[in-house]
């Protein structure tokens, strides 16, 4: 049998009956003026004075609640001794809707689902009204996915002093009221509403209450204790920073919650940043159109979209370096290729020398040897390196040392090698074939160069040059004879040599030094002090 309802109330034409409730109706119109579909509420419950100032007040409070994610308030007014107010009409469903029809939803639009809710809640808040009553069926959803926040009828200023709710009494709906709640509702301030968008968020993710919906004793102590079952024990793939914040949220004791929205609405934000927000609307939007349960699809991480590019590029990047290190390093040739390729290694002796780091810069160059250009052959430079003691423990002390290079690997073929060390060019012709080819090149082995001097002598007291009066002496098998006296021949580096500078009427100075193999000209500066002036002093 259809419901009978009024043609019309006041100014607007009755379209149906949305609700029915203890406390009124619920009809749906369209405002006369604005053209928009709109409900009016009218209060049917015992007409004392205490439900028609609720009424009012929630007239008033929805008034200064203008908000994308508040219903709209439009108009209230009486007719007749009956009550009436006009909000915007949500064309979609209630969260508790969704529920019955879904059971649970992905933990990506649920938190979507409290982000608005909480944008709304927030703008509240700074007004000082506390909602009080914050649970599904409070929560409204358009085919558009747009959340919205309605119900204000036990709401309350906490500016004010709250004059209708007497004190020690409980108001909401108990499966989401926090501990406080229970005992004065008169005394909750928006960390119930806190409390309650965490059991709602709960409740959407798993699909279940954290705690029994019947109100007893038992559950009461249970509420209080804050003891309930971590959504991830129910759902292993409920992420863990969801988890968290329904703790945190529904804490029993108020002081240690959020102690504000703004927290929670940057914690979700931070979580919905890796997703597509825009799909994850859409999809909410789906279930709401969907007359039948609806599988969400699966949300992909935006950063694990990247990671995944990321990952390729960087193995492809990784396997292009190990290939290309393989093939320089030999790698290929020494294995794959060993059949078409011989390793090729230089080794020389050289003289050593007493200082680390003071060699003679030694590099190799191969060149393919076809009778005509000798073209030098790409990526076969080597730089010759001394062979560390351990494999050659006799030439701890000996004269020379050997310097080796790293093996290259050439095709079957002739070649030529040069070895460049300082002004020392050395050429040699080889072939390769399938045998090791080990090229020795021992053309500085026991080199020594004639050593020419170039003398100087100073005064040490004005600085004057006094080379033409000074005598430079070498020691020589234990005997200091004139420079120009030592054969040439015997005057070579490689070994240690002492100078004297001597001149008449000044202290002599003696020089000792090392002069390494490849050394052959030694400028000497003696400054030399006056023997009077040593005296002075």
């Amino acid at each position: 049998m259809p419901e009978v309802f009024p043609e019309k109330i006041g100014k607007y034409k009755i379209e149906g009956i949305i609700a029915k409730g203890g406390m009124g109706v619920v009809y749906r119109s369209t405002h006369p003026t604005l053209k928009r579909p709109v409900i009016i509420k009218k209060l049917t419950a015992k007409k004392n004075s205490t439900n028609i100032k609720r009424f009012i007040l929630e007239a008033k409070i929805l008034g200064e609640l203008q908000n994308p994610n508040i219903v709209n308030f439009y108009d209230i007014f009486t007719e007749g001794n009956a009550y009436y107010i006009v909000e915007e009409f949500v064309d979609g469903m209630a969260v508790d809707k969704i529920l019955q029809k879904q059971t649970s939803v992905s933990p990506q639009v649920a938190m979507l689902i409290i982000q608005d809710a909480c944008y709304g809640l927030k703008f509240a808040h700074a007004k000082n009204i506390v909602h009080r009553d914050i649970k599904p069926g409070n929560i409204l959803i358009s085919k558009r996915a747009e959340i919205k926040i309605t119900d204000f009828g036990i709401a309350s200023e906490t500016s004010g002093e709250d004059t209708l709710t007497q004190s020690g009494v409980a108001l909401g709906t108990p499966a989401y009221m926090p501990p406080e709640q229970f005992e004065d509702s008169a005394k909750v301030d928006c960390r119930a509403d806190i409390y309650a968008l965490g059991v709602m968020l709960y409740e959407m993710v798993p699909g279940t209450k954290p705690y029994p919906g019947t109100l007893t004793i038992e559950t009461l102590n249970v509420i209080k204790k804050g003891k309930y079952i971590s959504p991830r024990k129910i759902d292993k793939k409920i992420p863990r920073c969801v988890c968290q914040l329904i703790h945190k949220m529904m804490r029993p004791k108020a002081k240690s919650r959020f102690q504000s929205i703004s927290p929670i609405i940057k914690a979700i934000k931070r979580y919905l940043k890796h997703y597509d927000v825009h799909s994850i609307r859409v999809q909410l939007a789906k279930i709401i159109l969907s007359k039948n349960v609806l599988k969400e699809i699966e949300y992909i991480p935006k950063d694990r979209r990247r990671n995944q590019v990321m990952a390729v590029v960087a193995g492809c990047a990784v396997f292009a370096f190990l290939c290309l290190f393989g093939w320089f390093e030999g790698f290929f040739h020494a294995t794959i290729l060993r059949s078409w390729y011989t390793p090729v290694e230089i080794e020389m002796k050289m003289p050593a020398t007493s200082t680390s780091g003071s060699d003679l810069p030694v590099r190799a160059f191969f060149f393919e040897n076809d009778g005509d250009q000798i073209p030098e052959i790409m990526n076969t430079r080597r730089v010759l390196t001394q062979v560390s003691e351990k494999k050659h423990p006799e030439e701890k002390n000996a004269r020379n040392r050997t310097y080796s290079t790293k093996k290259i690997y050439l095709p079957h073929g002739d070649y030529r090698i040069k070895v460049v060390a300082g002004p020392y060019v050395w050429w040699k012709s080889f072939d390769v074939s399938k045998e090791k080819v080990l090229v020795k090149a021992d053309f500085l082995k026991d080199m020594r160069r004639n050593i020419t001097v170039h003398p100087n002598a100073y005064d040490s007291s004005n600085g004057k040059e006094i080379t033409s009066k000074a005598v430079f002496l070498v020691l020589y098998n234990k005997s200091w004879i004139p420079l120009e006296q030592i054969p040439p021949e015997k005057l070579v580096s490689g070994n240690v040599w002492k100078f004297k500078a001597e001149c008449e009427g000044y202290e002599p100075e003696i020089f000792s030094l090392r002069l390494e193999w490849l050394q052959d000209v030694l400028y000497i500066s003696a400054n030399l002090a006056p023997k009077n002036a040593e005296k002075a002093k």
